[in-house]
């Protein structure tokens, strides 16, 4: 069968999870999340999965959950770097005004085994009408998918989809379909997708037909993975379901923004709220721009796949190589920026003794960068400086030893500004109140 695929452009060895821009009208999510951050409290919260007894779960809080914090409308490109960020990619009910389209009690992620080309037309298509759909994915090996438990689904049923308010147990289940009468049982029912076909052309009837997306859907199981979705940046604690991940934006520009987003989250290790990152895969993950395939002829550009490209050529997240030389500048200048941080503020002192340490804000002033260089990598590489997957390296350097923010401010940014000159790039200073 797989010799078969190569000879066929209309399939793939490649199974794409499409990345949309944020409706917050189709994600109660993000309702609740912004009602918590205002303080006002519960708003509408969908469950990640059902029990066997009809309790609805959610596995992470919505703080933990936007501990990355995008807009409730953002971009599909910020959409992206949130995923890649938390290292899975959430299931969801695929809301269309508020109702979930997904049966069942569990909640899940959608696929297209589109092939390239084919998926680039589509999402010029759709997207200009209902933004559903956009230049943006993630690709996975279709087997590999499969082998995790995801599974094409149904286009219709041969009797009529009839609903239930619960099962024959008489437990509530979420949007459900009449076991008995469909003859479809609970574990399957996430892979449903209702079909209406017309055999004559009938303007006041309204087919529904998505059968050419020819979509692919994984059920999250349960807690078991630790996250509220299909993990495939995550370590080996939480899952290892994948070899390869493929990264699809639009431009070269988005590209470079993705390699640079990826080099932080390997630097960090992990995220904000303690989900270590499996930093192989990240180091190993393919990113494609779009408009990079300009390069092929039209007749090319019409049939090409993901398994038609050659994986070795398409980028990956950068390595950067410290010289002895920037090593030991860097160095030099982290203590000489330490001695400046501590001498700054002894003078101020001295210079006003009537200034009293014990009141005011206490907090810290952390130099920070966030640039990703050569003197950035040259710090990571002797223990001074770290990120937290958020863009921004930050420096633990030696300070006078007082907890008074404001002179902590004051030594920190006559050092940043030496680092700065001193090194030849950005440097600024972060507070933080105790």
């Amino acid at each position: 069968m797989n010799k078969n695929i190569h000879n066929r452009i209309d399939l793939s060895n490649w199974v794409i999870h499409f990345v949309h821009q944020r409706k917050s009208e189709d994600n109660p999510q993000d309702l609740q999340a912004i009602a918590e951050l205002e303080g006002i409290g519960d708003v509408f919260r969908l469950p990640d999965y059902y029990d066997d007894n009809g309790n609805g779960h959610n596995i992470l809080s919505p703080f933990e959950e936007n501990e990355y914090w995008i807009d409730e409308n953002a971009s599909a490109f910020d959409v992206l770097l949130k995923i890649l960020h938390d290292g899975f990619i959430h299931s969801g009910w695929s809301l269309r005004n508020l109702i979930p389209t997904i049966y069942g009690p569990k909640s899940a992620v959608c696929f297209t085994e589109m092939p390239l080309y084919a998926l680039v037309q589509y999402a010029k298509f759709r997207g200009e009408y209902s933004g559903y759909v956009g230049n943006y994915g993630i690709a996975l090996r279709r087997n590999e998918l499969f082998a995790a438990g995801g599974r094409p689904v149904i286009y219709g049923l041969s009797c009529e989809p009839t609903e239930a308010e619960v099962t024959p147990d008489g437990i509530y289940q979420g949007r459900i379909l009449d076991i008995e009468k469909t003859g479809m049982p609970l574990c399957e029912q996430y892979r449903y997708v209702k079909t209406k076909m017309l055999k004559n052309y009938d303007p006041s009837s309204h087919p529904v037909d998505w059968t050419h997306e020819r979509e692919w859907r994984w059920a999250l199981p349960d807690a078991s993975l630790g996250v509220p979705g299909l993990p495939f940046f995550l370590s080996k604690e939480y899952a290892d379901f994948f070899s390869d991940i493929v990264i699809i934006v639009g431009t070269e520009e988005e590209q470079n923004a993705v390699l640079s987003h990826l080099k932080n989250l390997y630097d960090s290790g992990g995220t904000n709220i303690g989900l270590n990152y499996n930093i192989k895969m990240i180091a190993a993950a393919k990113v494609i721009a779009l408009d990079s395939l300009a390069g092929f002829s039209p007749e090319e550009q019409i049939r090409i796949r993901i398994d038609d490209l050659d994986l070795r050529q398409i980028p990956v997240m950068p390595t950067i190589k410290v010289s002895e030389g920037v090593a030991l500048r860097v160095k030099t200048a982290i203590e000489t920026a330490e001695e400046i941080a501590i001498s700054t503020v002894a003078s101020y002192l001295e210079v006003h003794p009537e200034f009293d340490e014990q009141k005011g804000n206490w907090g810290w002033a952390t130099v920070c960068t966030d640039v990703q260089s050569e003197v950035t990598q040259a710090m990571q590489n002797i223990g001074v400086c770290h990120t937290y997957s958020d863009g921004v390296y930050r420096l633990s350097i030696k300070e006078y030893r007082t907890s008074n923010l404001q002179l902590l401010e004051m030594g920190a940014r006559e050092a940043a500004a030496f680092l700065e000159k001193e090194l030849g790039q950005r440097f600024s200073v972060l507070t933080r109140l105790d």
